[in-house]
């Protein structure tokens, strides 16, 4: 969904809306009813597995012996017993 981020320029309140694609709506600050807005720029959010291959974790907690690390089968290193 798409969320925008918005800075009230009468009251300074940042908010968000979910503006739906065909609904053109004018936000207006929850607070004082005001349309003078700035949209914001805001970090998207991906999940941390986004763009990592699979098992890209294997052997970052186990880079030596299971013995030594720590490491037990079936841990994050993904190794059998």
């Amino acid at each position: 969904m798409p969320i925008f981020e918005y800075k009230c320029g009468e009251c300074e309140k940042i908010f968000e809306v979910i503006q739906l694609a065909g609904q053109n709506k004018e936000a207006a600050c929850p607070d004082c009813g005001s349309y003078d807005l700035k949209k914001l720029i805001s970090a998207p959010f991906l999940p941390s597995s986004v763009g990592k291959p699979a098992n890209d974790d294997i052997g970052k907690c186990c880079s030596g012996d299971p013995g030594e690390t720590g490491c037990t089968p079936g841990s994050c290193c993904g190794q059998g017993a």
